[in-house]
Parts: structure tokens; sequence; C-alpha cells
């Protein structure tokens, strides 16, 4: 069973498997097509919790009242083949970019339990921030 933790600027460190995801969180559908620049075009359904939820719940270091202290985290997703890829905070902070950014549990009706989560950023035109096999999260301040 696959498992993510969630480390860095948080209350809470935590680890998830992919069907904690599933259960603690509400399960949000995203319908995407994405360009690949080796296959084209890709199109998934993808089903999930809301990272902006996820990480909400492990406590992430900022004063959730100023949003200039939540504009200035990071995200760093990390999979279990080393890409990774940074979201800010902003992107998917209900009050800046609220980009609707998943850790699907499911894709095109396959549960990922055994493979692990995978970042789904809907807003993206390129497939290039979709991380497979989830296996970190580091939360923190922006550089400086």
């Amino acid at each position: 069973m696959s498992r993510l933790v969630v480390v860095g600027a948080v209350d809470r460190p935590a680890r998830f498997s992919v069907a904690d995801l599933r259960q603690r969180w509400p399960i949000q559908k995203a319908e995407v097509t994405f360009n690949c620049a080796t296959s084209g075009p890709q199109h998934h359904i993808f089903r999930g919790p809301l990272l902006r939820e996820v990480i909400e719940a492990t406590g992430p270091g900022f004063d959730p009242a100023r949003r200039k202290d939540r504009s200035r985290f990071l995200l760093e997703v990390t999979g279990g083949d080393g890409h990774a890829t940074v979201l800010s905070w902003a992107e998917i902070d209900e009050d800046f970019g609220n980009a609707p950014v998943l850790l699907a549990t499911e894709l095109d009706g396959q549960e990922l339990d055994q493979l692990g989560s995978q970042l789904v950023v809907p807003t993206d035109y390129c497939g290039a921030r979709y991380i497979s096999g989830i296996t970190q999260i580091r939360v923190g301040a922006g550089l400086g």
C-alpha cells in the first residue's frame, strides 16, 4: 500500500494512504485534457480530495487570517520516480487562485491504492505537474 507524507512547516506532520485520502475528505471529480509532449493530448477523469483541504488538516505554518503570510508558502510535491514540482499556496487558496488541485485516488475508474495518489492540476494545459505515486509533500515558506 502506497503512502505519502506531509512534512516541513506543518504543526502535524502526517502520513496518508490512498484509502485515507478517499475516506477523510470529500471527493471531487476532474475531467481533464492536457497536452503531453511525448504522446499528444491525454483525456482522463480523476477523483480525489482537494490538495488544499488535505494540507489544511496538517496545520500549515502560516497565520490563516493573514493573506500575505499565506501567499508566501510553497508546496513541493515529489513522486516515487523522483519527479517533483512546486505549487504556491496562493494557487490553491480560495482567496487567490482557487485552483481545484487534487490528490487523485482514482484515475479513469481505477483506484490508485497500489500505485499511490497522483497530483492533478486541472488548470494546466501541459501535464508536467501531474506527479504520479506521490511520496512526499513538503510545505515551506518562500525563498528568502
